[in-house]
């Protein structure tokens, strides 16, 4: 039963598009605000942005105010919104910012 359920859920996390999905789209965010072609005007993108994250979940479709209140190893094991999708800002926003700068110049 766990090796059906193990690879229904390795198809639905790895296979849905959502690796493919979700760090592009949290770059290009960043890049919106802290990108070299970005403007006073378009400070509140980024946060606007990991707000949505913060209430949404990545797989499971849950009410906002729920998955909001989980507390993280739920939304981690439970709802498999795993790190792997995540997009640091920390280690991932310096690195992407170089490679815009790169691309402009």
């Amino acid at each position: 039963m766990c090796s059906l359920n193990c690879t229904w859920n390795s198809l639905l996390v790895f296979g849905s598009g959502i690796p493919t999905a979700e760090k592009p789209t949290a770059q290009r965010y960043y890049l919106m605000t802290h990108g070299p072609k970005a403007s006073p005007d378009d400070a509140h993108i980024w946060p606007s942005y990991k707000a949505y994250l913060a209430s949404t979940s990545i797989l499971v479709p849950l009410p906002r105010g729920l998955y909001r209140s989980l507390p993280a190893w739920i939304k981690r094991f439970v709802l498999l919104d795993l790190p792997y999708f995540n997009f640091d800002e920390r280690t991932d926003g310096p690195r992407v910012v170089e490679e815009e700068r790169k691309k402009a110049s």
